[in-house]
């Protein structure tokens, strides 16, 4: 499996060319795990919303994350900086993963 991805900054307008990069990175997390553990397609799902500290407020900050049974295996933020640039900071976290499902 590839390292998970360093940052990445565009312009407030370009986020299209990270798209590609976001949906390989939650791909290739997907198919390891299906490779590596016996799961199902069906119970792994992509979610994605607003970050916000308070349910009034609207912000530009939206996490995106890729799940199996509610256990988040990966996760791209997508935040702006103070000069209005889109950063996208991704995470991975397979560790525990082994428990909730049998190797192959």
């Amino acid at each position: 499996m590839n390292p998970v991805p360093n940052p990445i900054i565009v312009n407030t307008g370009e986020q299209h060319r990270v798209s590609k990069t976001i949906d390989d990175f939650f791909l290739e997390t997907r198919d390891f795990i299906q490779e590596r553990y016996n799961v199902q397609e069906p119970e792994f799902e992509i979610k994605s919303g607003e970050l916000a500290y308070h349910s009034t407020q609207i912000t530009d900050d939206r996490i995106t994350y890729l799940s199996y049974r509610d256990m988040i295996l990966a996760s791209v933020f997508e935040t702006r900086t103070e000069f209005n640039y889109v950063r996208y900071t991704f995470f991975r976290n397979l560790e525990g993963f082994g428990g909730l499902a049998p190797k192959k």
